[in-house]
């Protein structure tokens, strides 16, 4: 099949799933499927160790029966978004999620609040850091002068570092630094309401209902994310 064909059953299929009664019937599907494969990191030796200590942490948050767990195709990253969206039955690109570590460069320890944040983004999306450095301030009762925010995107190293995930699998399930979670306002807004992110390793994908993710990590929700103009 043609790409340009399976652009627009993409496309048809995204539609399709913005209607309330079939996106709905997604998300029933979706948990009925998460529920018959509720995983314990034992059932599946296969999993690379990233993988597992996702799992065991999402055990632990008891949202193991809502979450489903995708082993990915090792060229998936080569592959046009929504060629990705299609091989795990993404209802849209914009379901297409990732995890970011996000640092303000002018954090003082005597500072309220977080030197970092791990930010919950749609990949057709980038962090609109004066919008976060906004937020963030507010979040902390507006404390320290504006001059003293200054977000910025995590090197691959420090990611790493914090949350003990590489490039391309990063979760926030599972890390030996806790971050405060922030989840961008459109993911929020997305029908059906579930999206994926990393599951620890660059095969490895995770998926779950939005607000199950929220309420069982205490995220935040911040307008702070803008179109790309990259686009994918």
């Amino acid at each position: 099949m043609a790409m340009s064909e399976l652009l627009t059953i993409s496309h048809q299929i995204s539609s399709l799933l913005e209607d309330n009664d079939v996106s709905s019937h997604y998300v029933s599907y979706f948990l009925h499927q998460a529920q018959k494969e509720t995983f314990g990191a034992s059932l599946h030796p296969d999993w690379p160790e990233p993988v597992h200590r996702v799992a065991r942490a999402l055990a632990d948050l008891d949202i193991s029966d809502v979450s489903r767990i995708y082993h990915v195709a090792s060229d998936y990253y080569t592959w046009p978004l929504y060629q990705r969206a299609l091989c795990m039955s993404v209802p849209s690109t914009n379901h297409m999620c990732k995890s970011v570590v996000m640092e303000n460069k002018r954090w003082r320890p005597e500072h309220p609040g977080s030197r970092f944040y791990c930010v919950m983004v749609q990949y057709l999306h980038s962090i609109d850091t004066g919008a976060m450095a906004d937020y963030v301030r507010a979040m902390d009762g507006s404390k320290v002068s504006r001059r003293h925010f200054n977000f910025r995107l995590c090197s691959p190293e420090m990611s790493l570092e914090m949350t003990g995930y590489d490039k391309n699998g990063v979760s926030p399930f599972g890390t030996p630094v806790k971050m405060p979670i922030i989840v961008c306002e459109g993911i929020v807004g997305l029908r059906p309401p579930v999206f994926w992110i990393g599951a620890g390793h660059v095969d490895y994908k995770l998926a779950m209902p939005v607000q199950a993710f929220i309420d069982a990590t205490g995220s935040s929700v911040a307008d702070i994310s803008v179109v790309s103009d990259k686009g994918q």
